[in-house]
């Protein structure tokens, strides 16, 4: 992850070591991260061969074991992700879209950098595919851009050209809609640099790898607008009513799911008549046990338990 100021004229000779490592360099539009190899960043996920923090370019910390900088998440700074809906326990409801914020904070840095995966487990290193588990969206352009290895495969999303122009601390921005079900590793890797024009061991490297895995067991419920929602009878064999009151109208998908995150039955979508939802359901051909009911708009998402006997 190379970060450039454009302000030095030395700027070409002091990088020349960073760009032979480098297949397409930042302009006045973008940033790229890409490397000869086609890798779209260095985050620590597996196929990324070194972080950051390369001689030549932000230090020489363990990312490629030379030495003259301090070693990945050595620095006096840190690197945080959160999300809105909160993910607690770092357990994600399947199919909800959340806003991913990371922020990078060193006291004294003056732009900052990052690059993220939200990658499955399958553990793949073969950066020629894009094992991204669900997707990711653009929310900030001005700040952050996509980003893929050789083209079409492993996705990032990274700071764009002086994205992270800020004193102490910078937060970027995108959306992630969860996939289904599925365990997902969300590596990320941030650069604290002191925006000299140079490469420079004083710019130091933060990484961080979260697990995140889908709610599961009784179900996982986000209230729509403080209202609740029913379903009755509950269990049932034949006929299930669906009823929920907002205050708006709003179209509504439902959908069954098991406890294991697979979609077992696409209800299709529903539009509220005067801010009152009621609807009922067919399962006569749902086999008996226990399901998560989905309830989804575009500003919201519920999951009521449903038990089928």
């Amino acid at each position: 992850m190379k970060i450039k100021s454009y302000s030095y004229p030395l700027v070409m000779t002091s990088l020349i070591g960073c760009f032979l490592l480098v297949s397409a360099f930042d302009d006045t539009r973008t940033h790229r991260t890409e490397n000869a190899s086609g890798q779209a960043g260095g985050t620590t996920a597996p196929g990324d061969t070194h972080t950051c923090s390369q001689a030549g370019c932000h230090g020489a910390g363990n990312g490629n074991g030379s030495t003259g900088g301090l070693v990945d998440n050595a620095g006096p700074g840190n690197i945080t992700i959160t999300s809105n809906p909160a993910m607690v326990g770092n357990t994600y409801v399947p199919g909800t879209v959340y806003q991913m914020s990371i922020t990078v904070n060193e006291t004294g840095k003056t732009i900052f950098g990052f690059v993220a995966q939200m990658l499955d487990n399958s553990g793949n290193t073969d950066l020629h595919v894009n094992n991204t588990a669900g997707t990711v969206t653009v929310t900030d352009a001005v700040h952050t851009h996509t980003m893929a290895s050789f083209g079409t495969g492993r996705m990032d999303i990274t700071h764009t050209t002086n994205g992270g122009l800020s004193t102490n601390s910078a937060t970027f921005k995108y959306s992630w809609k969860a996939p289904t079900t599925g365990t997902v590793n969300v590596y990320t890797s941030a650069t604290a640099c002191n925006h000299d024009g140079f490469a420079s061991a004083a710019d130091n490297t933060y990484n961080k790898h979260i697990v995140l895995v889908p709610s599961t067991a009784t179900g996982v419920e986000e209230l729509l607008n403080a209202n609740s929602v029913v379903l009755f009878p509950n269990p049932s064999s034949e006929q299930v009513a669906l009823s929920f009151h907002v205050n708006t109208d709003e179209e509504y998908s439902v959908a069954l799911y098991s406890l294991a995150g697979k979609l077992v039955k696409d209800f299709g979508k529903n539009t509220t008549s005067g801010g009152d939802f009621n609807q009922s359901y067919n399962i006569q051909d749902m086999a008996s046990g226990i399901y998560l009911v989905k309830i989804a708009s575009e500003r919201a998402t519920v999951y009521k338990k449903l038990t089928i006997n």
